[in-house]
C-alpha cells in the first residue's frame, strides 16, 4: 500500500474517531438537568424529613406536656374514668389543634364536674345530720351528678327548694322536741342559755331561717340533771318557786354566770318556829262617881320546836296531814308575800333549792362552796 494511501486512511479514521467521542450539547444539558434534579431532590428530602422528624418529636413533647397538664388538672379526681379517657385522646393525637381542643374539653369538664361537687356540698351542709334520711335530697344529687351544664345545675338547685325542705324538717324536729309535756325548755341560742316556756320557743324560732334554726338546741327540763343547792336568803333574796328561771353565779368570779337552771323545787329550812310578843292594856274603871284606871300587861310565848319532826310525825299519820298542810302549806310563797308587803326580811333563813341545769353545768355548780354561790332570778323568769 503506497504511503500516501495508508497516511489518508489514518487520518480519517482519527477524524471519526474523534466524530464518534464528542457529547452532543443537547444531550450534555439533559444530563446537566437530571443531575440538579436529583441533587435538588435530594436536598429537599433531607429538609423534609429533618423537619418532619423535628415536628414528631415537637408532637411527641406537647402529647407529654398535655397528659402531665391532664394529670395536675385532675389531681382531686385522680380515679375519675374521663382522666383516662382524655390520656388516651392525647396518646392517639396527631396535630397541635387536636391536643389543644381535648384539653379544652377537660378544662370544662372539670369545670362542671367542680361545680357540682360545690353544689352537693352547699346542699349537705344545708340538710347537716338530716342528708341521709332525705330522699330528695339524694334524689336531687343524682340530678346534679348528671347535669351536662353549670346552668343545668342551677336550674335543678332553683327548683328543688332545698331551704324550704330543709326550714320544715328542722321546725318538725324542733316540735317533736317541745311536745313532750314539758312546760320548760333549756335553750341555747347564739352563744347564751336561756330557760323558755314552749310559747317563748316557737315564737321566737318563727322568725329564724336555716343557719339559726340549726345552731338552736332546746333540751327539755325533765331531761336535765337535778341537784341540791342550800343558800341562805342573803344569797337569794326572796325564795325562788318552782318553775324560775335563774342564773347562779360565784361570787369570786362575777363576771358571768356559772349555770342558767330553773327551779325544781324549793323549801324553807326551819328546825324550830319561835314568836313572843307582849301586850298592855289598860281600863277605866267608874265606882259611884270616883275614876281609876287599872292597867294589865299581858305576855304571849309562841314557840313550836322541832318542825321538822312535826313533818315526820304527819307522814307517820301521828298528826293529820289536812290540818298540817293548811298550817304550813305554801310557807315559802306566803313568807314572800308578807316580806313584800311589812318590808321586813329575815336573812337567818336557808333555803334548798333543787335546781335544773344541763349535764355540762352540773361541775360547775358542784366545784363551787355553796357559800360562794349567788342567785339572780332571769329577766323574764316567772
Amino acid at each position: 500500500m503506497p504511503a500516501e494511501e495508508y497516511s489518508g486512511k489514518l487520518k480519517s479514521l482519527k477524524s471519526k474517531s474523534k466524530k464518534s467521542s464528542r457529547i452532543p450539547p443537547k444531550q450534555l444539558r439533559m444530563a446537566l438537568v437530571i443531575v440538579v434534579s436529583v441533587i435538588v431532590i435530594f436536598e429537599v428530602y433531607n429538609i423534609y424529613f429533618t423537619a418532619k422528624n423535628r415536628e414528631l418529636e415537637e408532637l411527641e413533647n406537647n402529647r407529654a406536656v398535655a397528659i402531665d397538664t391532664i394529670d395536675k388538672l385532675f389531681f382531686e379526681y385522680p380515679n375519675d374514668p374521663q382522666k383516662i379517657a382524655y390520656v388516651i385522646k392525647l396518646q392517639q393525637s396527631q396535630d397541635e389543634e387536636n391536643i389543644e381542643r381535648i384539653l379544652d374539653d377537660a378544662q370544662k369538664y372539670l369545670e362542671i364536674k367542680q361545680y357540682k361537687t360545690l353544689a352537693i356540698n352547699q346542699i349537705k351542709d344545708m340538710y347537716g345530720e338530716y342528708y341521709g334520711s332525705s330522699i330528695k335530697a339524694n334524689e336531687l344529687e343524682r340530678k346534679i351528678n348528671a347535669a351536662n351544664s353549670t346552668a343545668e345545675v342551677d336550674e335543678l338547685f332553683k327548683q328543688s327548694n332545698v331551704e324550704e325542705e330543709v326550714k320544715e324538717i328542722l321546725e318538725k324536729s324542733l316540735e317533736k322536741t317541745i311536745s313532750s309535756g314539758d312546760s320548760y325548755f333549756y335553750v341555747e341560742m347564739s352563744g347564751q342559755e336561756y330557760f323558755m316556756t314552749k310559747d317563748d320557743v316557737l315564737e321566737i324560732t318563727d322568725s329564724m331561717g336555716i343557719m339559726q334554726l340549726k345552731e338552736f338546741r332546746v333540751t327539755p327540763v325533765s331531761n336535765l340533771n337535778k341537784l341540791t343547792v342550800v343558800v341562805s336568803s342573803r344569797q337569794c333574796g326572796k325564795i325562788p318557786l318552782s318553775g324560775d328561771s335563774i342564773l347562779v353565779y360565784n361570787k369570786n368570779t362575777p363576771e358571768a354566770p356559772i349555770a342558767y337552771a330553773v327551779i325544781d323545787s324549793s323549801y324553807v329550812i326551819l328546825p324550830d318556829i319561835g314568836y313572843s310578843e307582849e301586850r298592855s292594856v289598860s281600863n277605866v274603871v267608874n265606882d259611884e262617881g270616883s275614876e281609876s284606871t287599872v292597867e294589865s300587861t299581858s305576855s304571849i310565848s309562841y314557840t313550836l320546836n322541832n318542825l321538822p319532826g312535826v313533818l315526820h310525825a304527819t307522814a307517820a299519820d301521828k298528826l293529820d296531814i289536812g290540818t298540817v298542810i293548811d298550817k304550813f302549806g305554801s310557807y315559802g310563797e306566803r313568807l314572800n308575800k308578807i316580806e313584800d308587803n311589812t318590808q321586813i326580811f329575815d336573812e337567818n333563813v336557808n333555803y334548798l333549792l333543787i335546781v335544773a341545769v344541763p349535764s355540762e353545768k352540773v361541775s360547775n355548780l358542784v366545784a363551787v362552796n355553796s357559800e360562794d354561790l349567788y342567785i339572780v332570778k332571769a329577766a323574764g323568769g316567772n
